[in-house]
């Protein structure tokens, strides 16, 4: 078996928690009374987010096990936030690079009043940058970006763009104002002409789709909500490439993250199928093969996906970028390195390399080597 003990990783997908004093300082007043907090009730605590279930926390203690404690910062009390733990957390596991998201903050999205959500992520995008900022080249922090009121959108994503940002996190899916609407042009023209790159986190729909009793003892909820959220990946992947967006805007970059990476074979060859053979139904008529669009402007994340590696003749390399999630219970640290080792076993070294490290630096701005 092949080391890759001398590869560079680039996460392209990695977690932040959200200190406390971000809600209560940065977050207008009125506001404030609303933003994540943990409630006891009944003996009981709870995490507690507008627009989605409560969660309970405390029964899954008792669970918890030594390693266990290495993710979810169990350990780490600033959640991510120092800077010097957290490059040695990457030093440990191999890691040269990180593209940042919330873990808080990928709840937003479910709350149903858009003058919230845009007063939290402004809040959020102000401290982020400010702690990730100074550092270019080994993080990559994803600015929060509603879209629920589209001119309001427009104007963050130009904002953060001054600001430095190199990547925009928007809901994975808008159940109610979905992405193939007209309206959502202004958006696209946007991110397109900053150069951003347009992600799309897993488990961030404008829907709530937490499980009855989130927490609590069920008849397995949790886990159909785990891998059916992973599955919402492929809603925007499908709408960017049927609805022309991606044909329009040639130069609009988009990842889909978290949601694994071995249903992208099928999905593509399912899009081309369908458009060939329903072909007269299908509207706009496009110029280019579904899967094509894809190969030339979309990406996919994946931790552990062996299945990904294995149907790369259909996918191509390019379109597949490698994240740890740390510090997750689902990603692979603090054991990359071995988790790397066992996946990639038979793919070519150039293929290797790709999609470890080259691809995340080109798509996002990272040093080339």
């Amino acid at each position: 078996m092949r080391s890759m003990a001398n590869y560079k990783f680039i996460s392209a997908d990695s977690h932040v928690q959200e200190p406390t004093s971000l809600y209560e300082d940065r977050v207008p007043a009125e506001y404030r009374h609303r933003t994540p907090h943990i409630e006891e009730r009944n003996g009981a605590t709870y995490l507690v987010r507008e627009g989605k279930r409560d969660r309970r926390l405390d029964l899954a203690a008792s669970r918890i096990t030594e390693e266990d404690m290495d993710r979810e910062f169990r350990r780490d009390e600033s959640g991510g936030r120092d800077i010097s733990t957290r490059l040695s957390d990457q030093e440990r596991d191999g890691i040269r690079g990180e593209v940042i998201y919330p873990n808080q903050g990928l709840s937003l999205f479910s709350s149903p009043d858009p003058g919230y959500q845009m007063a939290v992520s402004k809040a959020y995008n102000d401290w982020m940058m400010e702690l990730f900022g100074p550092h270019p080249d080994r993080f990559a922090p994803a600015a929060i970006v509603p879209v629920a009121d589209v001119p309001a959108a427009v104007d963050e994503v130009r904002r953060v763009h001054k600001m430095g940002y190199r990547v925009i996190s928007v809901p994975v899916a808008m159940n109610d104002q979905p992405y193939i609407l007209p309206l959502y042009e202004p958006l696209w023209s946007t991110v397109e002409d900053a150069g951003l790159v347009l992600s799309l986190h897993t488990l961030t729909g404008s829907e709530d789709i937490y499980p009855d009793n989130m927490g609590e003892e069920s008849i397995g909820g949790f886990l159909s909500y785990m891998v059916l959220g992973m599955a919402q990946g492929q809603s925007p992947v499908c709408m960017l490439i049927s609805s022309g967006i991606l044909e329009r805007h040639p130069g609009l970059n988009f990842t889909v993250v978290e949601s694994g990476a071995g249903w992208l074979a099928w999905l593509l060859y399912a899009l081309d199928e369908q458009a060939a053979k329903k072909h007269m139904w299908t509207r706009p008529i496009l110029e280019m093969n579904p899967s094509e669009y894809f190969k030339r402007q979309g990406h996919v994340t994946f931790s552990d996906d062996p299945p990904a590696l294995r149907l790369r003749d259909i996918t191509g390399d390019d379109t597949l970028l490698w994240g740890s999630d740390y510090p997750h219970d689902e990603g692979t640290f603090p054991h990359s390195h071995e988790v790397v080792d066992r996946i990639f076993e038979g793919v070519p070294e150039e293929a290797t390399r790709k999609i470890l490290y080259e691809n995340s630096a080109t798509l996002y701005g990272f040093p080339a080597s």
